[in-house]
């Protein structure tokens, strides 16, 4: 009986340090699944596949050095690095489109699509629209982000997004 007392004592800890061991990389899974690379890698996220890092770079006026799943999945980004600048582009349902309406510098953009605006954001700029079933939204920051060019990425995603449903 003391045999078997120790015996599973043994197991329990063997059981308990393995889970705590194994718990070190649980902030690496916890991390990927926010961004959706537990899905796949970023080569296969559809948003992904709608701008090279080349186009990427020419919109945030920076190389690119990297590109990764972005917003659970939904959506990609490619960085410059260091926090130099990055580019992001983001599908989602229809009905999870949010307009930051009330932030300073919020405009409307009826002439892009329904609902479609840009604004200030966080040292960079942020556009979005509905698109029949969908919304896309795309950020900018970086030495090239401006304006302008938010509304022309939010344009290009736009036609890319519509395309790339089509196939």
């Amino acid at each position: 009986m003391f045999r078997n007392v120790i015996t599973a004592l043994c197991f329990f800890l063997g059981a308990s340090f393995g889970a705590a061991a194994q718990s070190k990389t649980d902030p690496g899974k916890i991390a990927g699944a926010l961004k959706g690379d537990n899905k796949g890698g970023a080569a296969s996220n559809k948003q992904c596949k709608l701008f090279t890092m080349s186009e990427a770079g020419s919109y945030v006026g920076a190389t690119i050095r990297n590109m990764d799943n972005a917003a659970m999945g939904t959506g990609c980004q490619w960085t410059v690095g260091g926090n130099n600048g990055s580019m992001l582009v983001q599908v989602v349902p229809a009905r999870d489109h949010e307009k930051p309406s009330h932030a300073p510098g919020y405009k409307k953009l009826p002439e892009i699509g329904p609902e479609a605006f840009v604004v200030p954001e966080m040292g960079g700029w942020h556009a979005g629209s509905l698109q029949g079933a969908h919304a896309v939204h795309v950020m900018l920051s970086g030495k090239g982000a401006t304006e302008a060019r938010t509304i022309d990425l939010l344009k290009e995603s736009l036609k890319r997004e519509a395309a790339a449903g089509e196939k």
